[in-house]
């Protein structure tokens, strides 16, 4: 089931999918007040960071897909990941990964569909739905 979430004018919409095991997935927004809901449990996707060498905003998968660059980017510190989409401005970064992992974007449906590769597994953000 997907859910609108109502904002603050001029804020951007925010989808969210509940699951039936009462999951809610979605990108986080820090409008979106989910702590409030109850326990929450969130696993990072991407990265969006400037990159000095390129000179521009990159937005970087979270979870490298080869295990010597997780590995390295935890001894690291810092995303090795490849990169999804690199832009001039941190405002346009940052508006593609919203657009790219929102549901039925194709970051979306690569991290929760029938395309999911390993490199994507469990990198969804999730909180339990209180009983209310």
């Amino acid at each position: 089931m997907k859910r609108r979430v109502a904002q603050r004018e001029n804020a951007p919409e925010i989808m969210l999918e509940i699951t039936p095991d009462g999951c809610i997935r979605g990108l986080w927004n820090d409008a979106l007040g989910l702590p409030q809901l109850g326990r929450c449990i969130v696993q990072r996707v991407s990265y969006v960071e400037f990159t000095m060498h390129r000179q521009c905003w990159c937005v970087r998968e979270a979870r490298p897909a080869s295990w010597l660059r997780r590995l390295l980017q935890a001894l690291l510190g810092r995303p090795l990941g490849r990169t999804l989409h690199a832009a001039p401005s941190r405002e346009q970064a940052l508006h593609w990964e919203a657009r790219h992992f929102a549901p039925d974007g194709p970051g979306w449906k690569r991290m929760n569909g029938k395309k999911r590769s390993s490199r994507m597994a469990g990198a969804r953000r999730h909180a339990p739905v209180p009983n209310l």
